[in-house]
């Protein structure tokens, strides 16, 4: 930017450039006289003729060692030639001669903070605005700074301020909109977002971190104009296709997702990351083979693009591949998916044999994940194991009564002492359990059922079931709790549901467990159906009840959620509306349920809708007979 003859005078001196450094060029013609020597020098640097500003920097300095202004900009030539530490020590001894120049304070930050010495880097910053509390550049390198640090909620004040003094700065903008995006204060940040767009509107980067911040708020349509935006102006951005692959994905536009990945990988065909995000849209569509070979195809390109890996883990899996696919399984806990991974100091067990051993086996993931993958710990006990078991704390009391000689401790932090106590010779995770007790489709049990409800209980629900009448008695869960949007592929919503409400003579029972009064109503209203609930009961906490309350019920029918996990492990008759992604990792290479042979799979193909699969489904409960094929099916 060209200096200003009314600008401050970059040598520091605190007056106005026409009357300090300017003046000297224009009334001496003496060439080794500093001033005129400095004015030149800052002329060349303007110029962006760098050489030439050191050296007459140079002659400045030979003349006057201590002209704080050949310093300082000596200071800014080191800093744009990488020379951090030279730039900091050459911006201090200008400080010593001028403390009071705030642009001296606020370069030294710009040094300090290359060298990554942040803290110091704040306080000079910090100084050159109390020498000039409205002086732009150290507002926007302090935010900056302090949103580095962690500490956005410190910066964002900094940074407003300077978007107010230049509303057009793009450094301002960018970082009130980073600073609220680090907050994760989304919808405060979409506006600064939507300003940082005006200004730079041919740049695909903005257009990328425009729609991150609409995809975080759910805003998926909106998500996808930036990403296509930013495609448009940069059509090679793997980062862009993905993510517009996802929001098409969110969308149920499926085909038009696959088509923007092709074309990533077209343009893109030397891109790990490309060919990976084409093989999990190929997994999430069912098509595993094909998925497999891109998978393949991103980590011959690169052997340790993890999410790649774990991928391929899931697409063997559901290939009935089972013993690869659960040796892969490990690469989760490096994409971050398997989680939370527990600060146990015991040694992970490798398989070998436990007999007399004590083995700590902590679950992990969410509530489904602890039901599913305790199924395997009655092969532990079996194999002569003492088993110390750490999960959530609603299930402490089934898992109890469901592996007897099993110690059962609740997940806490942090972790509950009996987990710390000498004596306990291994630890895993219970999902890794499957690598050496469910490596083929012969290793799984044929049993219905393997968590014990509380008898008591289930005979006490038997009985308020049974005074509802005769007539099927079903249970329903439409949607996870995590995802109500109408088009999920793992949920559905319950206005869609009305083919299987109106099935005459049938009882409904809700077992949504979140909050979904008004979804209830407006079904009871819509279809004149009424769908019990019961106060006492809490859905989501009271795990035991849930139990107890499934095997009282006829037939349970779910979305691909917790509940229909809890259904298939009390051994109670289940129909669950999986699409082919979600029935290729519970099918493990079949069309039916290994892991729960109650379940019963009603599939939805990727590119389709809910509305065929629910009238199958309505259908099916209507034929006479159904209680018994449910039962003994």
């Amino acid at each position: 930017m060209k200096l200003g003859r009314n600008d401050a005078c970059p040598c520091g001196s605190g007056r106005k450039y026409k009357k300090c450094c300017q003046a000297e060029a224009a009334h001496s013609r003496r060439g080794q006289d500093p001033g005129l020597v400095f004015a030149q020098a800052l002329q060349e640097h303007q110029q962006g003729r760098l050489e030439g500003a050191e050296r007459l920097c140079g002659q400045v300095l030979a003349a006057d060692p201590r002209h704080a202004g050949a310093l300082h900009l000596r200071g800014l030539l080191a800093v744009q030639a990488g020379r951090h530490d030279r730039a900091a020590e050459l911006i201090r001894e200008a400080i010593v001669l001028h403390p009071g120049s705030a642009q001296y304070h606020a370069n030294l930050g710009v040094a300090l903070e290359r060298l990554e010495l942040r803290e110091e880097a704040a306080s000079e910053c910090i100084e050159a605005l109390r020498l000039s509390p409205d002086f732009l550049d150290a507002l926007c390198n302090l935010g900056a700074i302090l949103c580095d640090l962690g500490r956005p909620e410190e910066a964002l004040p900094h940074l407003e301020k300077a978007a107010a003094l230049a509303p057009r700065s793009i450094s301002a903008v960018q970082g009130c909109a980073h600073a609220l995006s680090e907050m994760k204060r989304w919808a405060e940040a979409a506006p600064h977002f939507a300003r940082w767009a005006a200004l730079d509107p041919d740049n695909a980067t903005t257009r990328l971190k425009i729609g991150d911040c609409y995809w975080k708020q759910g805003l998926w349509q909106v998500a996808a104009a930036h990403y296509s935006k930013a495609l448009e102006l940069k059509p090679g951005s793997v980062e862009a296709a993905n993510n517009l692959a996802v929001c098409f994905g969110e969308e149920g536009r499926s085909v038009e997702a696959l088509a923007v990945l092709r074309e990533a990988v077209r343009l893109n065909p030397d891109s790990a990351a490309a060919w990976a995000n084409l093989g999990c849209t190929m997994r999430s569509l069912g098509q595993e083979e094909t998925g497999l070979r891109c998978l393949d195809f991103a980590i011959a390109l690169n052997s340790t693009h993890v999410n790649a890996l774990w991928n391929r883990s899931l697409s063997l899996l559901a290939l009935g591949r089972m013993a690869e696919g659960w040796a892969e399984y490990e690469w989760g806990w490096k994409t971050g998916t398997r989680k939370p991974e527990r600060p146990c100091g015991q040694p992970r067990w490798d398989g070998s044999d436990p007999a007399g051993k004590t083995i700590l086996v902590w679950m992990e993931q969410g509530l489904g994940d602890h039901i599913v993958f305790s199924s395997m710990l009655p092969d532990l006990l079996r194999a002569g194991a003492h088993c110390i078991v750490e999960c959530q704390p609603r299930l402490v009391t089934l898992f109890e009564r469901s592996f007897p000689g099993a110690e059962v401790v609740p997940q806490t932090v942090p972790p509950h002492p009996r987990t710390r106590e000498p004596g306990i010779d291994l630890q895993i995770p219970a999902a890794s359990l499957a690598r050496w007790f469910r490596p083929s489709l012969e290793s799984f049990p044929k049993r219905r059922g393997f968590l014990v409800p509380d008898p008591a209980r289930v005979a006490r629900w038997r009985d308020r079931i049974g005074a509802l009448g005769p007539g099927l008695k079903v249970g329903i869960c439409w949607r996870s709790m995590a995802n109500k949007d109408a088009r999920s592929l793992d949920s559905t919503q319950l206005s869609q549901w009305g083919p299987i409400l109106t099935v005459p003579g049938a009882h409904f029972v809700n077992l949504q467990y979140d909050r979904c009064d008004e979804e209830l109503r407006e079904a009871e209203r819509r279809f004149g159906t009424h769908i019990h609930v019961w106060d006492d009961m809490d859905l989501k906490d009271d795990q035991e009840g849930v139990a107890a309350l499934i095997p009282a019920l006829d037939l349970v029918l779910s979305a691909f959620t917790a509940v229909a996990q809890m259904a298939g492990a009390v051994g109670a008759p289940a129909w669950v509306l999986s699409h082919r992604g979600v029935q290729g990792w519970w099918g493990l290479g079949t069309d039916y349920c290994p892991w729960h042979p109650s379940v019963r799979f009603f599939p939805c193909e990727a590119t389709g809708t809910w509305e065929p699969v629910i009238e199958t489904m309505a259908s099916e409960l209507r034929r006479p007979g159904t209680i018994v094929s449910a039962r003994h099916g």
